[in-house]
């Protein structure tokens, strides 16, 4: 122990320290509805709404939805940025997945990564996000962020596509 220090001081400066940093930890973390329409082959169109919450600093994050047919999607997104390596991108987005996922996923999403530096320049400062359905369906989203340095906080919109031929758009 210190010389002139108590013992209750330490653990009241340790508890002070950790109240700061998980108010931090909380506050850097957000969440939210997308709101959007699904078109789905051979069904009407409807209403879906997509959740979102980020990590810590809003550049990445997890997603989930429930389509009209209850197919129940869950994965991450992640905020493009400047630098970015190839292997930071989902395998959906480098091609790099197998083909029999792509399904009915255009190639504006599908290894739409596997030219790097055009893929960074079309996307940089928005978010790309990549969930796996419970029946075995992909999904891939792109979202414009209007404020890019808070994330899917920040607001935007976006489209998605599913390999079984889902056309989503969404508001955030």
């Amino acid at each position: 122990m210190r010389k002139g220090r108590s013992p209750v001081t330490g653990r009241i400066a340790r508890r002070i320290v950790g109240f700061v940093l998980a108010a931090i930890a909380v506050a850097g973390c957000a969440k939210g509805p997308l709101t959007g329409r699904v078109t789905m082959p051979g069904q009407p169109e409807s209403a879906l709404i997509m959740s979102w919450e980020s990590g810590l600093f809003g550049e990445s994050g997890t997603m989930a939805s429930t389509m009209p047919d209850g197919e129940r999607f869950k994965g991450t997104y992640q905020v493009v940025r400047a630098g970015i390596p190839r292997s930071a991108l989902p395998t959906a987005w480098t091609g790099d997945e197998p083909i029999e996922s792509q399904g009915q996923i255009d190639g504006t999403y599908w290894a739409a990564g596997a030219d790097h530096a055009a893929f960074v320049n079309t996307h940089l400062n928005n978010a790309i996000g990549t969930l796996k359905g419970d029946r075995g369906s992909t999904m891939l989203c792109r979202f414009k962020l209007l404020d890019a340095a808070a994330g899917m906080g920040g607001g935007g919109s976006g489209e998605c596509q599913t390999s079984r031929g889902a056309q989503i758009t969404a508001q955030f």
